[in-house]
């Protein structure tokens, strides 16, 4: 559903730009202004299966809670045609997100860093000197990489896939070059199969919750693929600054 929001914008942004650039070169039609955004975002991802091995190895000790929400620092270049509401928009980000705690007769920890990379369409409909109110959508990539322990027990595993997001978003402009940046996004980035990077110890099937836990081959839990997420709802607050 968000790729294909992200083609409709991407097709109209093509018909609308095409016709009053014939003729006009190649530069002509690539000027307009840039932005450099730095922000922070909290994001809803669910990671089921990992929360499920947690209740399963740590249920003899409610302590230690469920991985909760993420948290992304990102770095954002962004180019607006000009005479245009249309841009596009470069987005790389870092994701971390982790719990840690007693759990069983010792000690746990689990802990998910990525690195995702959206290109952006996006569109400014409505604006004024100091609000300027954005949609935007696109396609991207996630890696994802986990590292966990239970007690002598550790290993890391990591998956990768493409997604889409779409959102909206105001940029409160309190200068003409500096501006707050607020935003809503919604992801869709789920990681279906993850390969485990190395083992110390044994995660045994019967009690650590992985069904399957060795060096080189995919993670399981209950007899399935074990899946991780980079999907959510998303909340931006980022610093802009146009130039």
């Amino acid at each position: 559903m968000v790729t294909a929001a992200a083609a409709v914008l991407t097709l109209a942004a093509a018909s609308a730009y095409a016709a009053p650039s014939r003729g006009r070169g190649i530069a002509s039609s690539l000027s307009g202004s840039s932005s450099m955004s730095f922000g922070l975002a909290l994001i809803t991802a669910d990671q089921k299966d990992l929360n499920s091995v947690i209740d399963h190895y740590g249920g003899t000790n409610p302590g230690l809670k469920n991985i909760g929400s993420g948290l992304e620092v990102f770095a954002e270049y962004a180019f607006r045609f000009d005479r245009s509401i249309y841009g596009l928009v470069f987005r790389p980000s870092y994701f971390m997100q982790s719990t840690d705690g007693k759990c069983g007769s010792g000690s746990c920890e689990y802990k998910l860093n990525g690195l995702t990379f959206f290109p952006m369409l996006r569109l400014t409909p409505l604006e004024n000197d100091f609000i300027k109110f954005y949609m935007q959508a696109g396609v991207g990539y996630g890696n994802l990489k986990a590292s966990v322990k239970q007690d002598s027990a550790s290993g890391d595993f990591s998956g990768s896939a493409f997604g889409g997001m779409a959102g909206i978003g105001v940029n409160f402009c309190f200068t003409e070059s500096h501006c707050m940046t607020i935003e809503g996004n919604v992801r869709y980035l789920p990681i279906e199969r993850n390969t485990s990077d190395g083992v110390s110890g044994t995660f045994d099937p019967n009690t650590s919750g992985f069904s399957q836990f060795e060096r080189g081959r995919e993670v399981e839990y209950n007899g399935n693929d074990l899946s991780t997420t980079l999907s959510g709802i998303q909340g931006v607050l980022a610093y802009t600054m146009n130039f």
